[in-house]
């Protein structure tokens, strides 16, 4: 039986199934990915929401996996989403074979429970937790703290997997969450992800002798949810100078010790150990009174260097160029330096007793201790060449929100960083090259296109292909603009300093959506600030609720809004993607701003300033295609089944008012009828889907 064979038995078990139809582009898509598992080629897809992708990806890796033993990793934006694959979509995927392949779960290692933190800092919970867990990941301790009382979630990064750990020579090694998830990822067919650690594995890979990463090799990757594979690179590839990651540095030094106390005792060599450790969390903390000084010296964001040095004539990047800092930043970065390539010379030389050792355990521990010293090497590395940036990125200084505490507002913290404002090279060095792929997206085509994803990747897929929605948008869904002249431009509004009024008329425009629904209501702001000044304005009384997105964590604020169909729902970027609400619980998804990128970081203004060099229009190329995506996202909230329906309000008075406005709504479903009122938008919808 070949691997179509398989797949197309699974469709036909699957459609066999009550609630379930024949849905012939997901057939095919599954089909061709199945085609390209088989022959190594790479393509590119729009999948629409309801055409069921996760189906279409799982079937295909499982057949080959059977068929051919291949091995296909299966990666998603967020670790949610990849829970929601592992859980929920893999076990049914599997049901409908009669053989399956062995599968695996593997995340970040700092999103896994360390049982050696644990221990030490909830001893009386550690077994019940090790009951109560499957996978030891963060989610299950959030959770496993909900149900007691006693434990508090925000314990969670003391308990953690650190960056660097002991590994084997660690006491709890053999039950360690994370090495036993990488035990099974590396013998796994099918390993379910995210594009963090797909990544992550790249980079590893792409500097291994063998060209293997943390997962062995691996012949296929699906990336889904892959209009967010940009952010993630950069996420993966960005390097920084922080408080908390030199505090990191000096538990590493504390951690070695420990690990290496015990071997070092009949050496005589103990003392030495100890003297080096000490030494180098000096060194440390004198680089944590730089830093600190720095921060007190660099209120805001400032461009410390840039790559190639031609941007830096961009006339955004002279004015944010340090001149007087620049002394305290190379101060620093070199300090930093020393310190980690002091320390790891002083190490090797305690090592260079440890590496004949004949007993195991002697070997464990220079193995587990080789590890940190070489994330060493490579963090001061990485320190020296901060002013000294390689390929398509900057560096820069200024401060960053860390954590945000009630009754304290947020805590702002000075950092040097290192961003790549170009990611399509380096992905092509570390994936593109290396492992065949299927991209996936609900949205990631812009303009009927893929040019733009191809442009801020570097892939060059052999395959192509948009495929059709499986709803009908003309009978489900109304798109609402209001009349020219209700709204105010927001550009002009701040411009000239009347953005209250601005506000009040969005406010207004909400009370008569909320109270023509009866709530159910999602709300997309593309600002904090504009959310908070909106909702001040705005009281529906008791009858209608408003949820607010808060500043630190969505907590079970999805769920609440999905449960009360009286209630509305004001969000941020992250409910724009990926947040699902289907049936009556939602009627309508409000769109209060086309979602520019306004460039005030010196990374965006990086960005915009290479492609400027480049003799492209960063507008045009960079900031409007990404605005058409995310938009098409937070439109694509409303209808999540062949029974919703709803209306897609847009409040922008720019896309009646712009020339790009009107390509911006040709990127939204182009079957949605037009209203500019909004009562007889919802009476349409209503009508057409025989609602009273």
């Amino acid at each position: 039986m070949s691997a179509a064979d398989r797949i197309q038995e699974a469709f036909d078990r699957l459609n066999r199934q009550n609630g379930f139809e024949s849905r012939p582009h997901q057939i095919q898509l599954a089909l061709l990915i199945s085609d390209m598992i088989e022959s190594g080629a790479t393509g590119v897809f729009e999948a629409p929401t309801g055409l069921g992708k996760s189906f279409a990806a799982l079937l295909p890796a499982i057949a080959n996996a059977l068929e051919s033993g291949k091995r296909t990793v299966v990666a998603t934006y967020t670790n949610v989403l990849a829970e929601q694959y592992w859980r929920k979509d893999l076990p049914f995927a599997l049901s409908l074979f009669d053989d399956s392949p062995k599968i695996a779960f593997m995340i970040g290692r700092q999103r896994y429970a360390c049982l050696v933190n644990l221990e030490d800092e909830l001893p009386s919970h550690r077994e019940a937790f090790q009951e109560y867990a499957n996978l030891g990941i963060e989610s299950e301790f959030r959770r496993f703290a909900f149900s007691r009382k006693d434990v508090e979630a925000r314990v969670w990064p003391k308990i953690a997997t650190p960056s660097v750990c002991p590994a084997r020579a660690c006491p709890m090694y053999d039950d360690c969450y994370y090495y036993q998830a990488r035990k099974r990822a590396e013998d796994a067919q099918v390993i379910i992800t995210n594009h963090a650690f797909l990544l992550q594995d790249a980079i590893v890979a792409n500097v291994d002798e063998e060209g293997e990463g943390l997962l062995g090799k691996v012949d296929f990757a699906i990336i889904d949810e892959a209009h967010d594979l940009p952010g993630a690179a950069v996420n993966a590839l960005e390097f920084e100078i922080t408080s908390s990651k030199l505090a990191m540095l000096s538990a590493m030094s504390i951690r070695l010790e420990k690990t290496l106390s015990n071997y070092l005792n009949r050496t005589g060599l103990q003392a030495e150990l100890q003297s080096t450790g000490e030494r180098f969390r000096t060194l440390v903390d004198g680089c944590q009174s730089q830093l600190a000084s720095l921060g007190r010296q660099v209120r805001d964001s400032k461009l410390v260097a840039a790559s190639p040095g031609e941007i830096l004539d961009h006339p955004a990047l002279k004015a944010l160029l340090v001149q007087d800092e620049r002394i305290a930043i190379e101060s620093l970065a070199v300090s930093v330096r020393d310190a980690c390539q002091a320390v790891t010379k002083r190490y090797d030389d305690i090592l260079a007793r440890l590496r004949d050792e004949k007993p195991e355990s002697h070997r464990m521990a220079y193995e587990s201790a080789q590890m940190t010293l070489s994330f060493l090497r490579e963090y001061g590395s990485y320190s020296g060449h901060l002013l000294e940036p390689q390929g398509a990125s900057i560096s820069h200084v200024g401060q960053f929100q860390g954590m945000y505490r009630e009754g304290q507002g947020a805590v702002y913290e000075p950092r040097v960083r290192s961003d790549v404002v170009d990611v399509a090279e380096p992905l092509k060095e570390i994936l593109w090259n290396r492992v065949p792929t299927a991209s996936l997206s609900a949205t990631l085509a812009v303009d009927g296109a893929f040019d733009h994803y191809k442009r801020t990747t570097g892939v060059d897929p052999m395959f192509e292909e948009i495929l059709p929605s499986p709803y009908d948008f003309r009978i489900q869904a109304a798109l609402y603009l209001p009349k020219a002249g209700r709204i105010p431009d927001p550009t002009l509004a701040r411009q000239n300093k009347e953005e209250p009024t601005y506000h009040y008329a969005i406010a207004q425009e909400l009370r008569v959506i909320l109270e023509a629904c009866e709530g159910r209501t999602l709300v997309l702001f593309h600002s904090r600030k504009e959310m908070e000044a909106v909702r001040g304005m705005l009281d529906m009384g008791p009858d209608y609720p408003i949820l607010v997105q808060p500043r630190s964590g969505a907590g079970d604020l999805g769920e609440r809004f999905r449960k009360d169909p009286r209630t509305s729902l004001f969000a941020l970027r992250s409910f724009w993607t990926g947040f699902d609400a289907p049936g009556e619980t939602l009627i309508c998804t409000v769109l209060v701003r086309i979602p520019f990128e306004v460039p005030t970081e010196p990374a965006q203004l990086g960005r915009l300033a290479y492609l400027a060099k480049q003799e492209l229009d960063p507008f045009q190329v960079h900031t409007l295609p990404n605005a058409k995506m995310m938009m098409r996202q937070g439109a694509g909230r409303l209808i999540r089944s062949t029974r919703d329906w709803g209306v897609v309000a847009v409040l922008d008075p720019r896309v009646r008012t712009k020339r790009y406005g009107e390509t911006i709504l040709e990127n939204l479903p182009t079957d949605m009828r037009r209203f500019d009122d909004f009562w007889e938008a919802l009476a349409h919808v209503k009508a057409e889907n025989g609602v009273e």
